[in-house]
Parts: C-alpha cells; sequence; structure tokens
C-alpha cells in the first residue's frame, strides 16, 4: 500500500521510498520543522529489530552516524524516525571501479568517515556487526554516515548458544563461528571495503597486486585473527592516511 503523503505523529509527511532491506523499507520524510528526516518501517513481527535499533541508535550523537531519534507505528507496522542521510549506498555511488583507482581522494573520504563512525560507536561500548557497503550512504564528493543499528549491540555480547550476526558475504571469521564480536570484528568489514575499493570485487577471486601501498592495511583488516588486525578503528584511521599519502 503507498505510503506517501501519509503524515506521522502529525509530525513527519512520508514523501518517497529510499531504500529496502531484508526486513525494511526506509521513506524519506519531511518534518514541521522543515527538516528531512528518515522513517524506517519493520513487519509487526520484527518489533524487536525496531526497539533493538532504537535502544542503541538513540544513544548516537555524531555526525557521521545517522541517529535513531523516536519509536512509532505506521498503519501497524513498527518504524522509527531516523536524521537523514543524503546520498547513495556505497556500491551504488561509486560506479566506476576499483574506486580507488578512479575516484581516490572521495574512496578515501567515505572510509575514513567509516571509520569515524565507528570510532564513536567503540567509545560507547558498542559494535556495529553489519559493517557493508548497503549500510554506508555515501554523497558526491565521498561523505558517509554509517546506519542501521538493528543488529548493533554491547562489544563480545554472549547469547545462549553461537550466534551468527551479520550479512552472510560479509561476516568476519570470528562472526561466522558465532563467536562475541568486538571492535575488530567491524574493523574486519572496513578490510573488505578497502579491498572492494583497491580490487573493484571481495576477496575470493583470482586478483593480481594493486599496487598500492594500502594492499598492506588489507591485508591486516582482513586478518583471520582479530588480534593480528589493527587495534582500534582510531589507529586504522592514522594508518590509512599516512599510506594513502605514499606514490604508488
Amino acid at each position: 500500500m503507498p505510503l506517501a503523503g501519509t503524515l506521522v505523529d502529525g509530525l513527519y509527511q512520508l514523501v518517497r521510498p529510499v531504500g529496502r532491506g531484508a526486513s525494511s523499507v526506509v521513506y524519506f520524510a519531511v518534518g514541521r520543522d522543515g527538516l528531512p528526516y528518515a522513517v524506517k518501517m519493520f513487519p509487526p513481527e520484527l518489533q524487536h529489530h525496531a526497539a533493538r535499533e532504537f535502544e542503541h541508535g538513540n544513544l548516537l550523537d555524531h555526525p557521521r552516524l545517522a541517529r535513531v531519534l523516536a519509536t512509532t507505528t505506521v498503519q501497524g507496522q513498527p518504524s522509527l524516525v531516523l536524521t537523514f542521510a543524503r546520498g547513495q549506498v556505497l556500491q551504488l555511488r561509486y560506479q566506476q571501479r576499483p574506486a580507488l583507482r578512479f575516484e581516490r581522494r572521495a574512496f578515501l573520504l567515505t572510509l575514513v568517515h567509516a571509520l569515524d563512525a565507528l570510532a564513536h560507536l567503540h567509545a560507547l561500548g558498542l559494535v556495529h556487526r553489519d559493517v557493508k557497503p548497503e549500510n554506508l550512504i555515501v554523497d558526491a564528493d565521498g561523505s558517509a554516515k554509517l546506519v542501521d543499528f538493528d543488529l548493533s549491540g554491547p562489544a563480545f555480547e554472549t547469547f545462549d548458544s553461537p550466534v551468527r550476526i551479520g550479512t552472510a558475504a560479509f561476516l568476519s571469521p570470528e562472526a561466522i563461528r558465532g563467536e562475541p564480536l568486538g571492535p575488530r570484528s567491524d574493523l574486519y568489514g572496513i578490510g573488505l571495503l578497502l579491498h572492494w575499493g583497491l580490487y573493484g570485487e571481495l576477496p575470493g577471486g583470482d586478483i593480481g597486486p594493486a599496487n598500492d601501498p594500502l594492499e598492506g592495511l588489507c591485508r591486516s583488516l582482513l586478518h583471520p585473527d582479530p588480534q593480528h588486525r589493527p587495534a582500534s578503528a582510531l589507529q586504522t584511521r592514522q594508518l590509512l592516511l599516512e599510506l594513502a599519502s605514499l606514490p604508488y
């Protein structure tokens, strides 16, 4: 059923859908204050996803994170009101690949902003647990925001039995094993994005060297043992900027 034009809580008018995930649809909305917002709707059976995303996303106050502002209901669907992230999902924003060859400055800015977002999240004791291209909204200049916190939770959270949390193609080795996930598991996701930026594809194919100073950092971020990855998002950011300045 089309929702465009629906007024939510008397405050936010839905305009058009701007994104769809496996478990939600996101609408662009305009508030009574004239500002842009996003309204994310879940099917009724996923009420717990909406509640979890609000619990963790409402804590966030950082320019590189889409903050979750409020909970609501839209035509029987549990929903969230979020700050609006301008741009496109990462893989649509970078049509020429590998991105580090064709739009190096912009893609580096995207990675820096992703690391800034993770640094803030990790400082609060949280991990994102689903770092992937669809969860980075990128503007024309490469500016980016990290979105989608319904899988986020406390670092090294434990469950009654092993649980694989994340998207299959972007799971770290420890996530595949169902182990508790910490900040270095999010950094594995950054390694996958860096690999995509270097080679135009995810690991697994038969690819030659990119002859780029960032290749060593990429290998480090994708190390099977989390203890051999960089220690933090801030350290990764520093290494990225230092290596990116080297000639290649």
